[in-house]
């Protein structure tokens, strides 16, 4: 009889935890660095398409595949972009909001606030405070999970590449400074269910391999590898940049190893993109072009592809990942369980997002002439593009690994781990180009 009694007490228990899990909502605080950016928008988008009823077509060019939510826990998603940019985002996501299908019980804010990389991680500490506070005064439960994606960084040539490539490092150490500073001051005000804060970074390709690097493993290169030959070169802006982001990960790698032997609760997860292509993140239909235009996202892979459109430049190959399947990604690193997946370490991860090889110049230039014919067959305003003028870069081989080798190990990984899968680079020049065409851009 004893035994039966404490059988009934065990299963009524657990259906007490049941119902007090459903009973109680989840809620997040999300912070994006970089939000108005290429990625930082598709991340955003992604985010806010978790909430909707259903997700959009697969075949659709400005497609963001997310997993639903299907609970009414809160979330606040705190856009963080230049102080001149504030309002445009404010008006641009407001537009969004009033537009997408979100579920009844959907419970979505949008913040969007000025943020300033070097500013010693004043702005991102003022974000989660917002986020924080929002929490307080919509949530009668503690409960809340907390990411940070810092998606911000300069890439491109500037008057002084050394200290731009300096100050890419600098602040991605007051990313995880600030992270751990708001912990260690709202711990007790903010039960998140023993899950540490999260940081999702965006690293590179860059971080991994310097140019013509021989992988670990010789053939190809894996999460293990690591850029160690990039140098900072005053009269190389791409070493610099590749530098910056091999040195940008091991720093904030080693302050979040140094937080969590001292008991805080950061864990992080670095994605690795190849070069990032892929549509333009979608405007609101409340927008014209000319809102479009003014507002796009500055993106050196649009204004590339533009560029070999209208034949200003030779076609390249390159190894790609398409931007929804990289935002689709930092969803998904936001809310994995770190310890159940890899070999990293019990508060940390690390990822290749990207195809494993490359496509050749010339197989990139029939997915653009593709879109050139589909796009003209609807849209008078793309006539006057010459499909004719599109040159390929035959002479460059690939380098170190050869075009259509294996060049990376991710598919696996991605799949398994995030629920990833990555679109062929057909499918991302043709999206892209189509996209950049019908925009008028």
């Amino acid at each position: 009889m004893t035994m039966q009694l404490l059988v009934v007490v065990l299963v009524l228990t657990l259906l007490l935890a049941t119902v007090n899990a459903l009973a109680t909502p989840s809620s997040s605080i999300t912070v994006v660095t970089g939000a108005s950016g290429f990625v930082g928008r598709h991340v955003v988008y992604s985010l806010l398409s978790r909430h909707r009823r259903s997700t959009p077509s697969s075949t659709s060019i400005t497609d963001d595949v997310s997993t639903a939510i299907n609970d009414s826990g809160s979330e606040v998603i705190v856009c963080l972009v230049r102080p001149n940019r504030v309002s445009y985002e404010e008006s641009y996501w407001n537009a969004h909001l009033q537009e997408m299908d979100l579920t009844d019980d959907a419970q979505v804010c949008v913040k969007v606030l000025p943020y300033d990389m070097l500013d010693d991680g004043a702005s991102l500490y003022d974000a989660l405070q917002s986020g924080h506070q929002h929490h307080r005064t919509t949530c009668q439960s503690k409960s809340c999970s907390i990411c940070v994606h810092h998606i911000a960084s300069v890439f491109g040539p500037t008057s002084d590449p050394i200290q731009t490539a300096k100050d890419n490092v600098q602040s991605a150490e007051y990313v995880v400074r600030a992270m751990h500073q708001f912990q260690q001051q709202h711990c007790a005000d903010i039960d998140a269910d023993n899950k540490p804060m999260r940081l999702v970074l965006t690293s590179s390709m860059a971080a991994v391999r310097a140019t013509n690097q021989t992988p670990l493993n010789g053939r190809y290169y894996t999460y293990r590898d690591w850029n160690t030959m990039s140098k900072l070169d005053d009269k190389n802006w791409g070493s610099c940049y590749q530098w910056s982001k091999a040195e940008s990960e091991r720093k904030a790698l080693e302050l979040v190893e140094k937080y969590n032997n001292g008991g805080s609760g950061l864990d992080m997860v670095a994605l690795c993109p190849s070069f990032v292509f892929g549509p333009p993140p979608p405007f609101p239909t409340s927008f014209n072009v000319g809102d479009a235009s003014n507002g796009s996202s500055s993106s050196y892979s649009l204004e590339l592809v533009k560029q070999w459109l209208y034949g200003k430049s030779e076609v390249q190959s390159r190894l790609c990942a398409d931007v929804r399947d990289v935002a689709q990604a930092h969803v998904a690193a936001g809310t994995m369980d770190i310890s159940s997946t890899g070999d990293d370490t019990s508060y940390s991860k690390r990822y290749i997002v990207s195809t494993e090889e490359r496509l050749s110049s010339e197989l990139v230039a029939e997915a653009l002439r593709r879109a050139i014919q589909n796009v003209q067959s609807t849209n008078d305003a793309s006539k006057d593009v010459d499909m004719s003028n599109i040159i390929c870069d035959t002479k460059f081989d690939g380098g170190a690994i050869k075009i259509g080798e294996r060049e990376v190990e991710a598919t696996e990984r991605l799949q398994s781990d995030l629920g990833v899968v990555c679109r062929s680079v057909e499918d991302t020049m043709q999206n892209m180009a189509e996209a950049l065409l019908q925009e008028g851009f």
